[in-house]
């Protein structure tokens, strides 16, 4: 089976959209899945590589608009890949592939990952809904991540009978590895008892009100992430006089400080304010690490990840107060932070892994080819 996934950008390019699709891709290649990715590259290069045993295309970028790569050879190289293609596999939003994709012949199956509403561009709805409508409904088969995804998408309901729930994954390895106490001790003596954000330095993050909150907190904050925020974020953090309960780390890139981090915290908090975080990814991360969760009450993905006042406290975006409740309470029980870390750890296993995910997605191949079940195997 081969399959022809198309994206913004792949790895080493990180983001939410990128991981799901890095994470789709490998699982599917360690299953026997013949697998082409097409994507922008970040500068004006066109440049062929293999990852994984993923084959990647990445096509030159002449710019950015709008928040879209301006990739003119998609019109060229999609309807040319599809034809080596037993399925292709957009993800969405992604306004010139979708066009390109208007383009494949009928015979060829289309499955679309809907990954969010366009957010931040609001006002070229009336210009794009148009094609996204269309997109939508040449596809034979709609994925998102949650029900929510349906529910509170301004177009998504109108094809409700397309969508598949299938949730996003991560690679369970990673997070089963061993990390040595004395290591765990180390960040603990370093950073005190403390709560973890790990994310972009932009607006939507509200990583602002996570510091306001602090000030009501017994305990310390670790910041991981760089962005457009950071000057803004330390002359907060300068004003409020916390130099030495909130730390802003920048990037961290290297996989096993980022581990170390979400094993010596207590809890982890995505204090996100807007629909531009349609999931949190990094909610998963957290999870597997056995950690509790503070998450923000979106019309989104978000508050279904977890299990409120189970695996995660879910908190009002943008409120200062009951953010500092919901960490208060866990800095300052860890027997609590625990207990709900661990069952989170379970609900990680039972509904988030990177070989649920891709089983999923192999069914849904199959259905759209009729072919018999392939044998899944545990995904790399």
């Amino acid at each position: 089976m081969k399959i022809l996934q198309i994206g913004k950008y792949y790895y080493p390019y990180r983001g939410g959209m990128e991981t799901v699709v890095q994470t789709l891709c490998e699982g599917l290649v360690a299953n026997q899945v013949d697998i082409q990715v097409l994507c922008s590259h970040e500068r004006r290069l066109e440049v062929d590589d293999a990852l994984a045993g993923v084959k990647v295309h990445r096509m030159m970028r002449w710019g950015v608009l709008f928040s879209q790569s301006i990739t003119p050879s998609l019109l060229y190289w999609v309807p040319k890949l599809a034809k080596e293609a037993d399925v292709v596999h957009l993800h969405c939003p992604n306004p010139l592939a979708e066009l390109a994709a208007l383009f494949l012949p009928k015979s060829v199956p289309l499955v679309i990952t809907y990954h969010s509403d366009v957010v931040r561009q609001k006002l070229l709805l009336p210009f794009y809904k148009p094609l996204l409508r269309r997109v939508l409904k040449r596809a034979d088969k709609i994925i998102v991540a949650t029900e929510n995804h349906i529910n509170y998408s301004f177009i998504l309901p109108e094809f409700r009978e397309k969508c598949e729930v299938i949730p996003f994954g991560i690679n369970v390895e990673r997070y089963s590895e061993n990390i040595e106490g004395h290591k765990i001790q180390s960040a603990k003596e370093k950073f005190g008892t403390f709560a973890l954000f790990v994310g972009r330095l932009v607006g939507y993050k509200g990583v602002q009100f996570l510091i306001e909150a602090m000030k009501k907190v017994n305990g310390n904050l670790v910041v991981v992430g760089d962005g457009p925020l950071m000057n803004e974020l330390l002359t907060q953090i300068e004003d409020n006089g916390l130099e030495k309960r909130v730390f802003l780390l920048g990037q961290v890139k290297d996989d096993s400080e980022l581990d170390l981090l979400f094993r010596a915290c207590e809890c982890f908090v995505l204090p996100s304010i807007t629909t531009n975080e349609a999931f949190g990814m990094v909610q998963l991360e957290a999870m597997a690490s056995k950690k509790a969760v503070v998450a923000t009450n979106l019309k989104s993905g978000v508050p279904l990840v977890g299990e409120p006042n189970i695996t995660s406290f879910i908190v009002e975006p943008g409120n200062v107060d009951q953010l500092s409740v919901a960490i208060t309470r866990l800095l300052e029980s860890s027997e609590l932070a625990a207990r709900m870390g661990q069952k989170g750890f379970i609900r990680f296993h039972d509904f988030f892994t990177q070989e649920k995910m891709v089983s999923s997605h192999i069914k849904v191949y199959e259905s759209l080819l009729g072919q018999t079940s392939l044998k899944t195997k545990k995904a790399a």
